[in-house]
This record gives C-alpha cells, sequence and structure tokens, in this order.
C-alpha cells in the first residue's frame, strides 16, 4: 500500500480527523537506523503519530516531539512539518535479545514534551508526565493536557517475525473534536479507539483507510478534505554540518585536527556521514575569531 494521509470532519458529529497508511515511511526509517524489531516498533508509532499531527500545522511551521522513557530504549524523537516532512529516532536502535517487551523498552516512567516552531521563533512549548508508557496514548495525553486540544490516537502496525525488521503496515488514526461537539460523544469514539478489539483488528494486517474511519462507529460520512502523501525527509546538509563545526570551541577543533586528520558529523534522523579533511578544518579554524586571536 503506497503511503498516504487523508485529512477531513465527521460533519454530524463536528470531530476532525487525519488518517494515514505509513508502511513505507516507517520501513525506510527502520532501515536507514539498522533499527531492530522492538526499537523499529517504537520508532514507527512516533513516525505515524507525527504524520497525523503534521494536518494541525499551518504554513512554516514545525513540531518536535520527545518522548523521555527510563526503560532500555531511552528518548525517542520525531519531528514534522506542515508538508507531513517527518523523520525521528530513538536513543537505543538495538534493544534485543537484551530487552524483549515493550514494556520493559518505556519502563515505569517518562516525560512527554513538544515545541511547535517556526524558522524564525519558538511559538508553543508543553511537557506533560507519561502516564500510559505508550507511544500515540502517552502523546494524545499530552495533547489533551498540555496543548489542551482533546486528542484520541491510535497506531496498528504490522511487523513480521524476520532478521530484518520492516513493517508490512503502519495504520493510523487521530480524532479532535471541534467547536459544537458533543463531549459524550467524542468520548464515545475515544473508547471505541481504546478498546482492544481496534487494537487488535488495526494489527491484522493493511485495510484501507475509509474502513479505519468505519470502525470508530460514529456511523456517519466522513467528509474528505485533502489526500497527501507523508515522506520520511530529512533537512541535514554539508552546509548545515559546517555550521555546526562553527560553533566547537577552537581548541577541539585543533584536538580533531591533530587526533584524527579530519572531522566527522553525523546526522542522528537519517544517518548520513558528513566528513571534513584536514584542510577544511584549517579553513574552518582560520575564519573562526576565537581562532585567530
Amino acid at each position: 500500500m503506497n503511503d498516504v494521509l487523508i485529512r477531513g470532519v465527521f460533519p454530524e458529529s463536528s470531530i476532525r480527523f487525519a488518517v494515514c497508511s505509513a508502511d513505507g515511511l516507517c520501513s525506510h526509517a527502520v532501515h536507514i537506523h539498522g533499527a531492530d524489531r522492538l526499537s523499529g516498533w517504537l520508532l514507527s508509532e512516533a513516525l505515524v503519530c507525527s504524520t497525523l499531527l503534521s494536518t494541525t500545522l499551518k504554513h512554516g511551521e514545525k513540531i518536535t516531539l520527545r518522548w523521555m522513557y527510563d526503560g532500555a530504549v531511552g528518548t525517542i524523537l520525531a519531528d514534522m512539518t506542515e508538508a507531513s516532512e517527518v523523520r525521528g529516532f530513538t536513543q537505543r536502535k538495538r534493544l534485543l535479545p537484551e530487552v524483549e517487551t515493550l514494556a520493559a523498552a518505556t519502563g515505569i516512567t517518562g516525560k512527554i514534551t513538544a515545541v511547535t516552531s517556526t524558522p524564525t521563533e519558538r511559538l508553543r512549548t508543553g511537557i506533560t508526565e507519561s502516564v500510559y508508557q505508550n507511544v500515540p496514548r502517552d502523546l494524545a495525553f499530552f495533547l489533551s493536557l498540555s496543548f489542551q486540544v482533546e486528542t484520541a490516537l491510535a497506531v496498528g502496525l504490522v511487523m513480521p517475525q524476520r532478521e530484518r525488521a520492516e513493517v508490512a503496515s503502519a495504520l493510523g488514526l487521530m480524532l479532535q473534536p471541534m467547536p459544537g461537539c458533543e463531549p459524550s460523544r467524542f468520548e464515545k469514539a475515544r473508547q471505541s479507539m481504546e478498546h482492544l478489539r481496534f487494537q487488535t483488528w488495526l494489527e491484522e494486517g493493511a485495510h484501507p483507510l475509509e474502513a479505519v474511519l468505519a470502525q470508530v462507529g460514529l456511523d456517519e460520512t466522513a467528509n474528505i478534505y485533502s489526500e497527501t502523501r507523508p515522506l520520511y525527509s530529512c533537512q541535514c546538509s554539508r552546509n548545515k554540518a559546517d555550521t555546526v563545526l562553527r560553533m566547537f570551541d577552537p581548541l577541539e577543533l585543533r584536538e580533531m585536527l591533530e587526533s584524527d586528520g579530519q572531522a566527522e558529523v553525523n546526522c542522528h534522523f537519517c544517518a548520513t556521514r558528513y566528513v571534513f579533511s584536514g584542510g577544511e578544518l584549517q579553513v574552518i579554524l582560520g575564519q573562526s575569531q576565537a581562532g585567530n586571536a
């Protein structure tokens, strides 16, 4: 199934939705990070959530999310743009066989943070405690409490038991009430999404997105506003890596030059490795104000 993201509204209930299939971008992320099945599962959940949340952004906005768990996985970081370009990584890429369950990977405590920004300013920040130790449910709780936008989130993944982790299906659904929505109607839809039956159905395999919407049980025709293709996209570049090096203390640059004869800058999001030769380091060092002092 091709990756697709649909945004719309249930008009009678005044509930907006985003629903997506994102197995392609999730598989790409798992592959480039070399994540095992357990770490890849958590990363994929974060990426599907980010894909859904991208539908709430205005032009030029970005949200950076962090799930900081005390379990073996540590921090999961993901961000997204209004164009549904998402990227992310887990602090630990390989958890098996040391850890064999999602519960052990996330642990028993944690925090969720989010920063909404544009290229020129930070718009909004928030932090909440992790209540569920579950990526989508913790994010829904965060959005409801910290950003004060009631949210229901569900993610269903299919990852076959193979030596190389891959994502065969990645479905996601997000519901948020609009002005005029009866709280009891939204709560009924939320409970339907959180029921084990719905989660089990999501994890049975790839389903048409129309079928995912129908499973919520609102018994009304959804109005679709837009359909886009989400992408795993990193905005790193050699110029940005150069900027990172220029932020180092000149003493550190000299140490790199003397010990290694070069410098490496590795992108956490896409695993791209930028190598700067000794000559390039000399130029950067010579152009730094402190380096000329």
